[in-house]
């Protein structure tokens, strides 16, 4: 049993539980657990895993997660979610052209959902951030001038400024802010017998290449990938001080790096795992 509905199977969770599914030996179908609907409140799916009327989730990891659920260290997102661009307003569309160095960036300011996960990230890195508990208002704050940019992860800016159509807003071209957050599986505590065989699934599918093509065929990652042009921009590394081990240990193969084929450039907070 998941959450959502039939209408989001080509989505990249339900692409690559689809393919677990024809893998396994132990399961034949999805279900999808609320029916029409499709998703129910974050709050309920997060008690639905607990009393076993979901099997799966999934969502941006913390610490708290990981110790509530059993998470599966696979990024479903290959750490793409990790990946900021900022929208900001069309008349200020040269405003980080001169930035080269975190440094530059830290006079301006970001605006932010106040309870979201990746806030403390940018206040540890001391960004400053102006926050709304509604994500709605932030777009109008941008648009007041009351913060500089609004970092979206690389599949959400373009489609929001077309919707949000009465500002008058844009996509920066020039920088990549980028820690590391990963889009985790998560199933109940105690089901390890069926993390355990989704990790192995999924390892077998990133060896034999089909979790990377899969990832790639997603719409939303490819119409990404065509417009933000990551290559051409600086990127700012940021640290994420609130990582699980666990994460910290995810093998450089599951990242994705768009600035190296290779795929072994990570961001700082996973860079010493890998130079000892």
């Amino acid at each position: 049993m998941i959450p959502g509905k039939a209408t989001n199977s080509k989505d990249l969770p339900y692409m690559l539980l689809n393919e677990f599914i024809q893998r396994s030996d132990r399961f034949d179908t999805i279900e999808f657990a609320y029916g029409d609907k499709g998703e129910a409140s974050f709050s309920q799916t997060l008690a639905d895993i607990n009393a076993g009327a979901l099997d799966i989730m999934w969502t941006a990891t913390s610490k708290d997660y990981e110790t509530d659920f059993q998470a599966i260290y696979i990024p479903i997102y290959q750490g793409t979610l990790g990946m900021r661009l900022a929208i900001i307003n069309q008349n200020d569309k040269h405003k980080f052209s001169h930035i080269t160095h975190k440094d530059d960036f830290l006079h301006y300011v970001a605006c932010q959902g106040k309870l979201w996960a990746d806030t403390p990230i940018l206040e540890a890195n001391n960004i400053l951030v102006a926050k709304s508990l509604k994500y709605p208002n932030l777009f109008k704050m941008l648009s007041a001038d009351r913060c500089d940019y609004f970092p979206r992860a690389i599949f959400e800016p373009w489609s929001e400024i077309e919707r949000e159509n009465q500002y008058n807003l844009t996509v920066d071209t020039h920088v990549l802010l980028r820690y590391t957050m990963p889009f985790l599986f998560f199933v109940k505590k105690d089901n390890t017998e069926l993390s355990d065989h989704i990790t192995q699934v999924f390892q077998e599918m990133k060896k034999d290449g089909t979790f990377d093509t899969l990832f790639f065929q997603d719409k939303k990652v490819k119409n990404a990938l065509e417009l933000s042009h990551l290559r051409d921009r600086i990127i700012i590394d940021l640290n994420n001080p609130f990582l699980s081990q666990e994460v910290k240990n995810i093998p450089p193969e599951y990242w994705f790096d768009p600035m190296n084929d290779n795929r072994t450039l990570l961001p700082p907070s996973l860079q010493e795992k890998t130079t000892h």
